[in-house]
């Protein structure tokens, strides 16, 4: 079950993509298309292989059994009778009909292999179609758990963010932006979403910190930011014994590690940073310098990728770095669809 809980996970993904259930679609028309092409193949074969080696009766004659196998993974009892049917006809009394050279059988032999033809469609195209049917539920069963869980990240996101007001939606925009990022380094869409939604989990910690702390407004005194670089920390504790929250954990420990080394709460450097914490760190950061803090102002976006730009290799992994800059500067869009979020926060 755990295997189709990540399978899920993936197929979820998919299903709230721009074009829902397309790949899930596109698999089983391939399916189907190439069962189309191997069951004349695999009949021809059969029919030649009989007809060159002497013609029936003849042991070959169990190669037509390949084509309905075929026909029933494919279509099913119902498309695996129609195949038996053919085939019993193919190797039966066609070559007598059309007056091929070599052996014919009588009538009953043919009869009975039609008979063995059909029950051997009907039993393991029923069987196929049980497993499909079983399989299905497994999966929806699966995707409903899956969906359980990023229901149970929201709701624990939004606990977090309900204590820190001025941020609206920062766990939406976060979820976004690194969801972007990742594709633009090369993941796929299913990763991508997962990192995407494992994101807005990143802060969960600050329910541990006191709201006298977290909704300061002016600067924190060196004691207080000690409170505070314990966030991490507890955000890894809250999730450590939910199953299928290892990305997160990751994410809430690791976010604020520097690519130097200089980070928290473990000093991570380089690439012992996971990937994710690593995008979820510029995600963050690009998104706490255009919002508004309790103690400080919204910066500009321009003067937020300069200062990405600036501590790339110190506080920030430079290559994604250098891909947010290309994605804000080339795509519009996706600044647009930032707003939205902060408008409607703010509304």
């Amino acid at each position: 079950m755990v295997g189709q809980v990540g399978a899920a996970r993936r197929e979820l993904a998919e299903l709230i993509s721009p074009q829902p259930g397309t790949q899930v679609r596109s698999r089983a028309d391939w399916l189907r298309l190439t069962a189309a092409g191997l069951i004349p193949l695999t009949a021809f074969l059969a029919f030649a292989s009989v007809r060159m080696t002497g013609g029936s009766p003849n042991p070959l004659n169990h190669l037509g059994y390949l084509p309905i196998l075929i026909a029933a993974y494919a279509y099913g009892w119902r498309g695996a009778l129609a195949v038996s049917a053919a085939i019993a006809v193919l190797l039966g009394p066609l070559a007598a009909w059309l007056v091929l050279p070599g052996g014919t059988e009588q009538v009953d032999a043919w009869l009975i292999r039609a008979a063995m033809f059909g029950a051997v469609a009907a039993i393991t195209g029923v069987l196929f179609d049980h497993a499909r049917q079983a399989m299905l539920g497994w999966r929806t069963a699966a995707i409903e758990v899956a969906q359980r869980e990023r229901d149970g990240m929201v709701a624990l996101a939004r606990g977090a963010e309900a204590k820190d007001t001025d941020t609206g939606d920062h766990i939406v925009r976060v979820q976004l932006l690194s969801e972007e990022l990742a594709q633009a380094i090369g993941l796929d869409a299913a990763a991508a979403a997962d990192i995407g939604w494992s994101a807005m989990l990143h802060d969960v910690g600050k329910l541990h910190v006191p709201d006298r702390i977290l909704l300061k407004p002016g600067p924190l005194t060196a004691d207080e930011w000690q409170v505070m670089h314990q966030h991490p920390i507890y955000g890894e504790r809250i999730l450590r014994e939910g199953a299928g929250f290892e990305m997160a954990r990751r994410i809430a420990r690791w976010h604020h590690e520097n690519i130097d080394g200089s980070g928290y709460p473990d000093g991570l450097k380089g690439e012992r940073i996971p990937l994710e914490a690593r995008i979820v760190r510029i995600a963050d950061a690009f998104d706490a310098m255009t919002s508004v803090r309790p103690y400080k102002p919204a910066r500009s976006v321009e003067w937020a990728l300069a200062e990405l730009e600036r501590h790339g290799g110190t506080q920030f992994d430079p290559e994604i770095v250098r891909l947010l800059l290309e994605m804000v500067r080339q795509d519009r869009a996706l600044l647009a669809r930032l707003a939205e979020h902060r408008i409607s926060a703010a509304a």
